[in-house]
């Protein structure tokens, strides 16, 4: 009898979890796909009809929003963390955090160089410097984060607490490629047609690639949030945007040397 009731009771628990996770994922597929169109539609129109001053204040603006929004809602946060491994988590959402601005403030920089009049080939040295910044940044939060996890009292799940802590801070980084994309933009009203059709066949393939794969990776990162956590599926929802940053600062690179 007592296996019967249980079995009956987890038949009937079944279709409820299900149900709510099938939701759960409609919820951050319908978050990541608005972000989209906001950084990209945004980004795009800024970028064509005034692509100066309102431009760069676009991407500040956006980019700050995004970056704030995913450190207030971090996906990765231990719902029973207290003490100093509660101090030591926020600590690291705040590294997370800087370096991700200096990120931003970096290529907000390059694009502004980038926007001027200039010969275009002469362009390739605003807009590779990043990609060493990124390199470096990562490396310092690696790091960082892995002196952050030997600080902990309590060291469980340290490897997971550890990849978890460096994927965040790396998302953080990442979205400081979005502004390139109103480059990009630039760069593509300005060529030729032909040209332009080639650039945009192979770079529009790329990022759709890149973009469905790390989309779909979301709806996995999300089995493993808990239920107690209420407002992480935002975090889950808007990894992908921020790692969509690299992918924007790439194609970037690709249509710019395709181009030239």
């Amino acid at each position: 009898m007592g296996d019967d009731s249980l079995q009956l009771e987890r038949r009937a628990k079944g279709p409820t979890m299900s149900g709510r996770s099938v939701g759960s994922v409609g919820r951050v597929v319908t978050v990541q796909v608005c972000l989209y169109a906001v950084m990209i539609l945004g980004t795009c129109t800024f970028a064509l009809f005034s692509s100066g001053v309102p431009t760069l204040v676009w991407s500040t603006v956006i980019g700050l929003v995004l970056l704030g929004a995913f450190v207030v809602f971090w996906p990765f946060k231990t719902s029973d963390a207290q003490g100093t491994n509660l101090v030591i988590e926020w600590f690291g959402r705040i590294v997370a955090a800087i370096a991700g601005l200096f990120s931003l403030a970096f290529s907000i920089m390059e694009l502004k160089a980038l926007l001027e009049p200039a010969v275009i080939g002469g362009r390739a040295k605003n807009l590779l410097p990043w990609a060493a910044v990124f390199v470096i940044l990562a490396a310092l939060l690696i790091v960082i984060d892995f002196a952050l996890q030997m600080a902990r009292k309590e060291r469980s799940h340290l490897i997971r607490s550890l990849s978890e802590s460096i994927f965040g801070a790396i998302a953080c980084v990442s979205a400081g490629a979005w502004p390139f994309l109103a480059f990009m933009v630039v760069t593509l009203a300005d060529s030729y047609q032909q040209r332009l059709a080639m650039a945009l066949v192979i770079v529009g393939l790329v990022a759709m690639l890149a973009l469905l794969s790390v989309g779909v990776a979301s709806t996995l990162w999300w089995r493993d949030i808990k239920d107690g956590d209420q407002h992480t599926w935002i975090g889950i929802a808007i990894l992908p945007v921020m790692f969509a940053g690299v992918v924007a600062y790439l194609v970037a690179i690709s249509v710019f040397f395709v181009l030239i």
